[in-house]
């Protein structure tokens, strides 16, 4: 497999990808506009009574949508909580286009990070608009906030075919792993593509639900006592979110297909909504997370802890981008 290192093309570098690390370290995750009025914050209490430490807190009802009464407990599944059968899986992202041909001298590529069976692929797409062939595929990444790397050196190169010829494309899974060094990189991955004509360098955005695992489900009273000792915390109001996601039979069984699993809920008595999520990242990092709703307002807010930080930021941007979507 062809090395991806320093070559004869490195004066030929883009002024736009040798400024892509500064680039995308001062990007930042942007800034959220304050929903006025505040979602209120539940009390100590009243989040012990919602964990069901509680004697007299409620069970939802059997077969019913557990919607009813102040509070709501997680039992092991979605179906039995909702009464319905387990949430689908969540659809694909689209893949976008991280190399014009314009820069790629005729190649384009476009890519997406997928999660299956609790595994990180690569969706990636290489199109041939030059008029010549092109072939010897290799990929390399950049350090970036997850570990990721192709999951071998040859990794591009056995899941597109030998040679495209002009006017043909081809799409190919190329499975991840997460053992690089992690260095924060708020979740851009930037890689460095080699065909026969020299290497190409861009970048792709993934997003940390595409890094979870399936058994993020946290015990409640592991989460009341997590949630009790962490200080610090990421949080994000949002405003314009649809009926659909107000509704929280809806809502739940949605971010469930993305490994945000449900906790509890606790309806307070000004009609808000607080819900309560845990997730764990592919590398064994646990986060809890609290959504409150104000149903029919349109607005709620959306707040993250965790002991170990560098994934708190991310996860409230794409719990914000699923209460949006």
């Amino acid at each position: 497999v062809p090395t991806l290192g320093g070559g004869a093309h490195d004066d030929e570098y883009e002024e736009s990808d040798a400024n892509i690390t500064s680039d995308m370290m001062d990007g930042g995750m942007g800034g959220a506009q304050a929903a006025p009025p505040a979602m209120p914050a539940p009390s100590a209490g009243g989040l012990a009574d919602l964990l069901g430490l509680d004697d007299e807190i409620a069970a939802p009802a059997a077969g019913g949508g557990g919607m009813g009464g102040a509070a709501s407990l997680a039992p092991p599944g979605m179906a039995d909580l909702f009464g319905g059968p387990p949430a689908p899986a969540p659809a694909a992202p689209s893949a976008k286009v991280v190399l014009p041909p314009d820069r790629g001298e005729g190649m384009q590529v476009r890519s997406a990070f997928v999660a299956q069976n609790g595994r990180v692929f690569q969706q990636i797409t290489i199109e041939n608009h030059s008029p010549a062939p092109l072939s010897g595929f290799a990929i390399q990444y950049n350090k970036n906030s997850f570990g990721l790397v192709p999951e071998s050196p040859g990794a591009l190169g056995q899941v597109m075919p030998p040679q495209l010829a002009p006017g043909q494309s081809h799409t190919g899974l190329m499975p991840l792993t997460a053992t690089g060094q992690p260095q924060d990189s708020k979740g851009h991955v930037q890689m460095a593509i080699k065909n026969n004509v020299k290497v190409f360098y861009f970048q792709d955005q993934c997003d940390v639900l595409a890094f979870l695992s399936a058994d993020g489900r946290v015990e409640r009273g592991a989460f009341l006592e997590q949630w009790k000792s962490i200080a610090q915390e990421a949080a994000l109001d949002v405003q314009g979110i649809g009926p659909a996601n107000e509704n929280v039979d809806s809502l739940c069984p949605k971010l469930e297909a993305s490994n945000v699993f449900f906790i509890a809920r606790r309806k307070l008595d000004g009609g808000a909504d607080m819900l309560y999520f845990s997730v764990k990242t592919l590398n064994g990092v646990v986060m809890l997370a609290e959504i409150g709703l104000r149903p029919g307002q349109g607005m709620g807010r959306v707040v993250v802890k965790a002991q170990q930080t560098p994934y708190v930021s991310l996860l409230a941007e794409s719990l914000k981008a699923k209460l949006l979507s």
